[in-house]
């Protein structure tokens, strides 16, 4: 049975969203810091969650721990409330999320990366070769704490218990999602609120019109691959089932901060705790968050000076949680991701092709690579948001993001993306959702929807690729765990690279971080 106005709890919301995301800086910094800075810190970044999103009033009401919090305190419709539990269940089983499913190719490293975090001590040293872990690995910390419990009875079991700990995790991450997703597109009954988390988890660029018809390089390996979205060699934006799939450490945490942005864009106060843990769990796309936070920020201001309210402005910008956020919490992370044996060798520029290719003929693959991606979204749902700054925020974004490279790879563009890639979803599911355009806007929501049509085949090849693998190797669990541990992986090549570069530093003790802050004996 439908109800209408569905009603969400943004309050109870919002505080299980920090609390799920500020946990993990809390393990990162109890764990990793000398004591004086870990007692420090962990108190700072608790008082500033508090400060944010728990009033006196809260406490003493227990709204945390009321009878009716399934169906009352959170979403008021059981119905609505296991549909988005069972969705995620189901979505997070096929990305892999725990190896109880096939894993892509990305997960080797990452089911290194738990292991790793379960059997050593942290912070995490490799004696072997002179190395620290150095990786945005915040979205592990909580089940590689919980397996660690498990250490004595034997590798595999705590890896095993790392892996559930961490597959349930998610679901709730992925269910938080949903919800905010519901409250910012509004939704009034379950009929919308199931096509709103259908097309948000099916939302993707036309990639399979790129690959069927390439304009700068053969694109039969995507076909082959079942990758779509290397179709166009140069540029690449990722479906969201993709980023579940591949890179859930950096995307389910982006989703989340991008919602808290979204669903609290006039409340200033806690713009810098949100991209502060966005930049703990995924360093590229806040960098396409801050973007947002910056713009309505100065939007916010702008309204205050004009109404003669700068205390207030002042006030706002100027929270303790902002302060905490920026001044005490922000560089120590800033030092340890810069650590980065990849970050150190590599630079941020902006694109530039082959010389070989002509300027002429990379603008005309890059239009025609944007129209499938995402222009051709902005310009149908055009009516109904051209008088919204996230409209244009992201427009801007998703243009210029493509021409920024950090470390000769497309890695910026692919995760940068993120946050205006969600807010266009949310764009377009409102679209949808409004009566109004079916009735009035008809060639437009017709449009809209062949070209969500046509963008569902690359999610839609994501499932395909487990399920192809799990019928011809006749196993379910297809878990990527080839590499085990980085201890004793780590060599140079020919040109003088470290192989798993990414996840690690060299030489830690002469870093600032290691050298100051870091716990624990030095390599």
């Amino acid at each position: 049975m439908n109800i209408m106005n569905l009603k969400i709890n943004l309050k109870l919301l919002n505080l299980l969203t920090m609390l799920y995301v500020s946990v993990p800086l809390l393990i990162f910094l109890a764990m990793w810091l000398k004591p004086i800075f870990a007692v420090l810190l962990c108190c700072l970044l608790s008082y500033a969650v508090y400060a944010g999103y728990i009033k006196k009033e809260d406490l003493k009401s227990g709204f945390l721990i009321n009878k009716s919090f399934i169906n009352k305190s959170l979403i008021d419709n059981r119905k609505i409330f296991w549909f988005l539990l069972v969705t995620a269940f189901v979505w997070c089983y096929f990305a892999g999320l725990g190896g109880f499913w096939y894993q892509s190719v990305d997960h080797h490293c990452r089911n290194a990366i738990l292991r790793d975090l379960i059997n050593y001590q942290w912070p995490v040293y490799y004696k072997k070769a002179d190395v620290a872990m150095v990786y945005y690995i915040g979205y592990w910390l909580p089940a590689a704490l919980f397996a660690k419990i498990f250490v004595k009875v034997s590798d595999l079991f705590s890896f095993f218990m790392g892996n559930v700990f961490l597959f349930f995790y998610s679901i709730f991450g992925v269910f938080l999602f949903f919800a905010h997703l519901l409250k910012a597109v509004k939704v009034k009954n379950f009929s919308s609120a199931a096509a709103a988390v259908f097309i948000f988890i099916f939302f993707s660029g036309m990639d399979v019109v790129g690959a069927s018809h390439p304009v700068l390089y053969d694109s039969s390996l995507a076909f082959r691959s079942l990758h779509l979205e290397w179709w166009s060699h140069l540029w690449q934006f990722s479906s969201m089932t993709t980023v579940l799939f591949w890179v859930f450490n950096q995307g389910l945490p982006a989703w989340l901060m991008t919602m808290m942005f979204y669903n609290n864009r006039k409340d200033i106060k806690n713009f810098a705790l949100i991209g502060l843990l966005c930049f703990f769990f995924a360093p590229l796309p806040f960098a396409g968050l801050a973007v947002f936070l910056i713009f309505y920020t100065i939007k916010f201001a702008v309204k205050k000076i004009s109404g003669n309210k700068i205390k207030f402005l002042l006030k706002q910008i100027f929270s303790v949680q902002n302060i905490i956020s920026v001044f005490f919490i922000t560089p120590v992370i800033f030092l340890y991701f810069t650590s980065n044996q990849s970050a150190e060798s590599s630079g941020t520029y902006l694109f530039f092709p082959a010389k070989e290719i002509s300027i002429p003929f990379i603008i005309k693959g890059f239009i025609y690579f944007f129209f499938l991606e995402a222009a051709a979204y902005f310009i149908l749902i055009f009516k109904q948001y051209k008088t919204n700054l996230i409209y244009y925020l992201s427009f801007v974004s998703l243009i210029i993001i493509p021409f920024i490279t950090v470390g000769g790879s497309l890695d910026f563009g692919m995760r940068a993306s993120i946050p205006a890639l969600v807010l266009l979803s949310v764009m377009v599911i409102k679209f949808l959702l409004r009566k109004y355009n079916m009735n009035r806007r008809r060639i437009s929501y017709i449009f809209l929807c062949l070209c969500l049509f046509f963008g569902f085949v690359t999610p839609a090849t994501e499932f395909a690729r487990g399920i192809k693998d799990v019928v011809i190797h006749k196993e379910i669990l297809r878990a990527a765990d080839g590499i085990k541990t980085f201890e004793g992986k780590m060599m140079y090549d020919y040109n003088g690279r470290l192989a798993y570069g990414n996840f690690v530093t060299v030489n830690p003790k002469k870093k600032t971080f290691f050298k100051i802050f870091a716990k624990g004996k030095k390599v």
